[in-house]
């Protein structure tokens, strides 16, 4: 009797450690999705049986791991609550079309995320990527058109940080908005086109960071700073920019909460044309400073408006504008 018991009991420990450890086997550290998978099962979404959708790929995938795509299809929307990457390699079509709301949203606080060779497209969405945590998130090689809200919203509430690089934002609302209720939202923005957008890229509350080697052109305005909350700021350099052929404003300066003068863009070495306004700064504590830059195709140049500040590294050339403008003052470069 006492013999059955205890192998009665080693049978019953040998089944609960069978099923705890199929339960952690459940999730794998790399999945795939194809145009061929299936999201019945649940699937294991490996390599010899990938899920159809992001969404359940994602859900078989630990913390930290990737989602990979096979082939060109649509993979559709999803919410990304834990840190993952999803990639699709070069040379495959990784389409997400999004009929309503947000195609990806992210909602990862404390984690990062990877968003890698993705095309996210509206037909009746209103913004590809809507970022509501993350520690860091990471956009490469993406493609968003045609969302009428914005390409890639990033509101945030805690500190944060956000790479963009080599990707397309077309035909939105705004390309990029970026902005920051609470801690500092630092961006990078690298080799990226922001074409007929009705703003290129929007820096707001709490923005620092970089624009460097992008385009904005052929929208309403190239790039706009304005920080509207009372006691918060932005800080952004632009190096290296093509701004050009917008229909308002070239780049936009506006301190509408400010408690005290603040630098909110630094133009450097780069090319502003083609809009009515190359530069322009309003309101007594905004400012921005200009060195080594071209502006040219305006109807005016330079406009400090409203006791704005636009300070000159007396190397920039404005030429064939009807009017140049003026900058506020020169500042010697060291």
């Amino acid at each position: 009797m006492c013999k059955r018991y205890i192998l009665t009991r080693l049978a019953l420990t040998a089944v609960l450690a069978g099923g705890i450890a199929t339960d952690a086997a459940a999730l794998a550290q790399r999945t795939f999705v194809a145009s061929f998978g299936s999201d019945a099962g649940p699937p294991p979404c490996s390599l010899a049986q990938p899920c159809r959708s992001f969404g359940v790929a994602i859900s078989q995938t630990t913390s930290g791991g990737e989602v990979v795509v096979l082939d060109s299809a649509g993979y559709g929307p999803a919410t990304i609550s834990q840190p993952v990457s999803i990639i699709a390699p070069p040379g495959i079509y990784a389409g997400v079309s999004v009929f309503s709301g947000a195609g990806l949203t992210v909602n990862v606080p404390g984690g990062k995320v990877t968003l890698r060779g993705l095309t996210i497209n509206s037909l009746g969405g209103t913004t590809g990527i809507s970022v509501v945590a993350s520690a860091a998130l990471y956009i490469d090689n993406m493609v968003v058109t045609n969302f009428p809200s914005s390409g890639l919203a990033v509101g945030v509430t805690a500190s944060s940080s956000v790479y963009v690089s080599n990707s397309t934002f077309r035909d939105n609302g705004v390309g990029a908005v970026f902005g920051a209720s609470s801690g500092v939202l630092t961006v990078s923005v690298e080799s990226t086109l922001f074409g007929r957008n009705g703003i290129g890229a929007f820096f707001q509350d709490s923005t620092v960071g970089t624009v460097h080697l992008s385009t904005m052109s052929g929208g309403g305005t190239g790039i706009m700073v304005q920080p509207a909350t009372a006691a918060k700021t932005a800080s952004i350099e632009v190096r290296d920019c093509t701004i050009s052929d917008n229909s308002a404003v070239g780049v936009s300066a506006t301190q509408s909460g400010a408690l005290s003068p603040v630098t909110l863009v630094t133009l450097v070495s780069s090319h502003v044309s083609g809009s009515p306004t190359g530069v322009v700064v309003t309101g007594a504590f905004s400012s921005a400073y200009v060195s080594d830059t071209t502006i040219s195709r305006t109807s005016i140049g330079v406009n400090p408006a409203s006791g704005g500040t636009i300070y000159s590294g007396v190397d920039n050339r404005l030429v064939n504008n009807l009017a140049n403008g003026a900058f506020t003052a020169p500042i010697l470069k060291l």
